[in-house]
This record gives C-alpha cells, sequence and structure tokens, in this order.
C-alpha cells in the first residue's frame, strides 16, 4: 500500500521498521508507478545510522519525522519557494546573503567543537555532495557484486593530501574542489563519507553471505590494494 505522503527533497523522515535507523533526510526522488496502478515514491534517503538506501513508498510507507515539521524550513524571512525533488538545497536555511555561506560555515565551525555535532549541523547543507555515497556504490538496478567492487574502489581515497584531493574531485566532479570548499570542509567531510562507506561495505557483504555470492565475494578480493583488500577482510569477520 502506497505511503500518503509525497516527500520532496530535504524532507526529513522516519522508516517505522526500523527505527534505529534514525531520522533520515531525502536526498532524491522519483515518481513509479505499481504493478496495481497506484502511485508511490523511490526515495534515495541518508540514514545517520544506516546510510543511505532506496525504498519504495508502495512496499515501505514512510512516515515524517514528528519532531521536525517540514514547515521549519521555511522559516526564514527570506522569499524562498517550498524546495522539490530535483531543486538541490541544503537542509538548514540558507543565509540571505549566499556570499556569506562559507564565512558563516567557517566561522561556525571554529567555535564548536566536534564532539557536540556543531559543524555537521553547520555543513549539513553545505557539504552533504561530499559525503554522499556515489550513485555506482548504491544502484539498485546493479548487482551486488558490481556495487561490492564500486564499494571496495573507494578505499583508494584517505585524509591525506593527494588522496583527499582525488576524492573530492571524484564527489564533487570539480577539477578543483578548492574553488568550492576549502582543505578543513574537506577533512571534516571525509569521516563522515568513510563511515556511511563502511557501513555500506558491510551490509552488501552480509547479503553476498545470505545468497550465497561467495563468488562474487572471491571476484572482489583479486587484485585489491591494501586498503580495500583490508575493508573486505574486516567486512568478511563481521
Amino acid at each position: 500500500m502506497a505511503s500518503a505522503d509525497t516527500f520532496n527533497r530535504g524532507d526529513k523522515i522516519v522508516h517505522p521498521k526500523r527505527p534505529e535507523w534514525g531520522v533520515g533526510i531525502v536526498r532524491n526522488g522519483i515518481a513509479v508507478k505499481q504493478p496495481d496502478g497506484t502511485r508511490a515514491q523511490k526515495l534515495t534517503i541518508d540514514f545517520p545510522n544506516r546510510g543511505r538506501a532506496v525504498i519504495n513508498t508502495g512496499v515501505v510507507p514512510l512516515t515524517a519525522a514528528t519532531n521536525t515539521p517540514r514547515t521549519k524550513q521555511t522559516t526564514d524571512s527570506s522569499p524562498r519557494a517550498t524546495p522539490s525533488l530535483g531543486t538541490p538545497h541544503g537542509t538548514p536555511p540558507l543565509p540571505r546573503n549566499p556570499s556569506m555561506t562559507r564565512s558563516a560555515s567557517s566561522s561556525h565551525t571554529s567555535n564548536h567543537h566536534a564532539s557536540d555535532n556543531g559543524w555537521l549541523n553547520d555543513l549539513e547543507g553545505q557539504t552533504s555532495e561530499l559525503w554522499a555515497l556515489p550513485d555506482a556504490l548504491t544502484d539498485p538496478f546493479a548487482s551486488l557484486g558490481q556495487r561490492l567492487k564500486a564499494t571496495l574502489e573507494t578505499y583508494r581515497y584517505s585524509i591525506d593530501s593527494r588522496a583527499l584531493f582525488d576524492w573530492a574531485v571524484r564527489q564533487t566532479g570539480l577539477n578543483d574542489p578548492l574553488s568550492k570548499y576549502n582543505r578543513t570542509e574537506l577533512e571534516q567531510a571525509f569521516p563522515r563519507f568513510a563511515r556511511d562507506r563502511d557501513l555500506h561495505l558491510r551490509d552488501i557483504v552480509r547479503q553476498l553471505k545470505r545468497s550465497d555470492g561467495f563468488h562474487a565475494l572471491k571476484e572482489a578480493g583479486r587484485g585489491l590494494f591494501p586498503a580495500g583488500q583490508s575493508a573486505l577482510d574486516r567486512a568478511m569477520r563481521l
């Protein structure tokens, strides 16, 4: 049965059967038609305790997070239309002067220690593209083996200068990510990306184990660079 709600990019939702995943943020979505003719949505959602998931609301009805009403996003006095799917924006309200975005972000980050997640709240809308898992890792139309291979490839990136820059190029599609983000923002976003990637890898390995996909696991382990091999070994032991 399809959900009665229609969700837009940036909406905060909960999975009624997986409350431990936390409050998810809708990143993208498309309208789909169910076999019985009813309409639903296929949503790409980032959950803090699960990572990225693609959910068909015709199969799993989702609910809006009760403690984060959607109207909160439009409380800024600046005139802005209600965001819709396909219109990129961050979760928090944007400053009235877009040129203030980077300076405000840097100032807030310097005044809040990472232990209270202040920098995460400030960067959520500014750098979400940095820590979002690439589509190749989560494509529901790709096989588990293909998603596993794409995931392991990302372990070539690290916090080291050259690898961090290459990672930012891949994440943003920019030839020079430093034209949009500073080094501090990249260093703060990478651990968030790495956490979601690690959780995603474990989930794929678990699925392959359950489906007797040991051949795909063996193939993925061939010719891996050390960091990728270590990550796969850790996931296999869990």
